[in-house]
C-alpha cells in the first residue's frame, strides 16, 4: 500500500508554524482560521508518523526531526520562489540575474563597490547576492545555483575552478584599552595566556594561526569561537579577547576605535572566487573577476591604521 505523501499546503502550514512559533501566528500569516491550521498540522504529523513540535513556554518548538524537515522544506520553498521570480522576470522582459554566493565579510565590504561599478556599465545583468558560510558558498557554486562563489581559500575541489581575488595580511585586533595595544608588533609569545577569540577552523583560516602558535608552544585562553571573521573582530573590539582579522573584516570597526597591530611571523588570508567547470558563462565572468580583484586591491591599498605596516 502506497504511503500518502505530504502536500504543498501541508508543508506551507508546517513552515508557517515553525517560523511564527504558534498556531495563531501561522493563521495570521496564511490568512486561515486557527482551527484550519490546527487540522492541517495534525494531518501533517499523522502522515509523517512522528512528532513535529513540542510546546515550550507557550510556543510550539520543532523537535529535531521537525527541524530536519523544516530545513528541507525551506530549500524546496526557496527553489519554488526563485522559479516564480524567474517567471515574473521572463514575463516582463527584465534583465537576467547573476547569482553571487558570498561569505559575509566579502558581501559586506567587497561586493558594494563591485556591484556599484558593475551596474553602472560593466554588464547588463542584475546581481543577486546571497550570503553563506564557506561550505554553503562551495555547495551553491558546485550545484550551479550560483554563477560565482566568493569564499576564503579552501582545498581544491574536483570539477571546480578558482581565481585568487585577494591575499590579505593577518592582523591582531584588540580593544583600545588592551595592555598589548602599546606595542607596535605582536609575536606569538605575546599571546600566551591571553583571552582569545578563534575564527573559522572549519574553513581553515584559524588553522593557519594555530600552526604558528603551536610551533612556538603558545597557548592563548580561548574565550569564544566565532567562524565569521567579521564577528570575531567585533568581539575583539568589545573586549572578549584578541582575534586575528584582516583589512576587510576590520574596516567597519576602525572608526569605532578598534586597535590593529602587525603580527610576526606574517600570516596571510586568501579569498577566492569559485565556479563549476561546467557552468555556462551567461555573463562576462572574466570582467567580473577583474572587477573583484580591482576593488579588493583598492581596499588593501588604503592607508593602514596607526602602527600597522601594511594590509596585504
Amino acid at each position: 500500500m502506497t504511503q500518502p505523501r505530504l502536500q504543498h499546503r501541508q508543508l506551507e502550514v508546517f513552515r508557517a508554524v515553525v517560523r511564527t512559533g504558534s498556531i495563531t501566528g501561522a493563521s495570521r500569516v496564511l490568512g486561515m482560521s486557527q482551527p484550519g491550521v490546527s487540522k492541517i498540522l495534525a494531518q501533517t504529523e499523522e502522515l509523517c508518523r512522528f512528532c513535529l513540535f513540542e510546546r515550550l513556554h507557550g510556543r510550539l518548538v520543532p523537535t529535531q526531526r521537525g527541524l530536519n524537515l523544516f530545513e528541507e522544506t525551506e530549500r524546496l520553498f526557496m527553489g519554488m520562489e526563485e522559479i516564480a521570480h524567474l517567471v515574473d522576470r521572463l514575463r516582463t522582459d527584465q534583465p537576467r540575474r547573476a547569482v553571487i554566493a558570498s561569505i559575509p565579510v566579502l558581501a559586506q565590504e567587497l561586493m558594494p563597490p563591485v556591484a556599484g561599478r558593475w551596474l553602472r556599465g560593466c554588464g547588463p545583468e542584475r546581481l543577486a547576492v546571497t550570503t553563506r558560510d564557506g561550505g554553503g558558498v562551495m555547495a551553491m557554486a558546485a550545484s550551479r545555483r550560483a554563477e560565482l562563489g566568493l569564499t576564503s581559500a579552501s582545498p581544491r575541489v574536483p570539477g571546480m575552478r578558482s581565481f585568487l581575488i585577494a591575499r590579505a595580511r593577518a592582523l591582531c585586533a584588540l580593544p583600545p584599552d588592551h595592555a598589548l595595544a602599546t606595542r607596535d608588533t605582536l609575536r606569538p609569545a605575546d599571546l600566551h595566556g591571553e583571552p582569545f577569540v578563534a575564527i573559522s577552523r572549519h574553513e581553515g583560516t584559524q588553522t593557519l594561526v594555530d600552526r604558528v602558535l603551536q610551533d612556538e608552544g603558545v597557548q592563548p585562553v580561548e574565550m569564544a569561537e566565532c567562524p565569521l571573521i567579521i564577528g570575531a573582530t567585533g568581539m575583539a573590539h568589545a573586549g572578549v579577547g584578541i582575534a586575528f582579522t584582516d583589512a576587510f573584516a576590520a574596516r567597519p570597526f576602525i572608526p569605532r576605535g578598534l586597535v590593529l597591530r602587525d603580527f610576526e611571523p606574517a600570516v596571510f588570508f586568501e579569498y577566492r572566487a569559485v565556479w563549476s567547470e561546467g557552468m555556462k558563462n551567461h555573463f562576462d565572468r572574466a570582467a567580473f573577476l577583474r572587477l573583484l580583484s580591482q576593488c579588493a586591491e583598492e581596499i588593501l591599498s588604503e592607508a593602514p591604521p596607526s602602527h600597522v605596516t601594511r594590509l596585504s
